[in-house]
């Protein structure tokens, strides 16, 4: 995933001002960490200081100015920044329901459902994986907006080293939380950044890249949390009656 977001600098007669970027159209979280000695805002003179911050696409907001406390001393600051797509004030839609992730006619057994034990746990605790056949269609369970893709790889397997070569589509919902469809198939994204998608439009080909011990569409609900972190929320699928 490349970066969406920055954070800049600057420095002048030790006055440190931070400001935090976000580089892309789509709405991301942001946290900015910063240890510091003899350096101080208005309001504290405490040596950490975390900011949590909401930035809308293109957005960039001026989040932290440091003074220093003596002047004749010697200024030291170091920081940390992370960030993650979707809303950290989000609320999820409770009431929103879900089309199964493929196509109407077919079905497909759930092979690891809510806290499963084999991977569902901690911020995937709400996920669902359904076991299907490399290269099944994959249709938007809920409408929204493309904001992350990724077709280049080719590699799985039952080991979390592989996590890192997953290819998948996220989609940001109305509510500003995610879908997220994993584990597609090498060039199986069927959409683009920024595409509006409505629920039930084809969007990928399943696979079985990333860690993944078999061929399978791992499906989640998330919601972005502050320090890179999110996590999935609980979800109900539309009743659908098999033929």
């Amino acid at each position: 995933m490349d970066d969406w977001a920055c954070v800049e600098k600057v420095e002048q007669n030790k006055q440190v001002s931070y400001w935090l970027y976000n580089k892309k159209p789509f709405v991301v979280t942001v946290t900015l960490e910063v240890d510091t000695s003899n350096l101080k805002t208005t309001a504290s003179n405490q040596r950490q200081h975390i900011v949590n911050q909401v930035l809308q696409g293109y957005q960039r907001v001026k989040v932290l100015e440091l003074h220093p406390i003596n002047t004749k001393g010697r200024i030291w600051y170091d920081e940390s920044f992370y960030w993650t797509p979707g809303n950290m004030l989000a609320q999820h839609q409770k009431d929103a329901v879900y089309q199964y992730p493929y196509a109407d006619g077919d079905y497909f057994p759930i092979v690891q459902g809510f806290g499963g034990g084999y991977s569902h746990s901690g911020a995937s605790q709400y996920a669902v994986d359904f076991a299907m056949p490399i290269g099944t269609p994959i249709h938007a369970a809920r409408a929204g907006m493309v904001i992350d893709l990724v077709e280049q790889h080719s590699r799985g397997g039952a080991s979390r080293k592989y996590a890192k070569y997953a290819n998948y589509v996220v989609i940001l919902h109305g509510d500003d939380t995610t879908g997220e469809y994993y584990h597609l198939r090498k060039d199986g994204v069927a959409v683009t950044q920024g595409e509006r998608v409505a629920a039930g439009q084809l969007i990928g080909y399943s696979g079985n890249t990333g860690f993944s011990s078999l061929p399978h569409l791992h499906f989640a609900v998330y919601h972005a949390k502050p320090f890179g972190k999110y996590q999935s929320l609980p979800f109900a699928f539309e009743p659908r009656s098999r033929s």
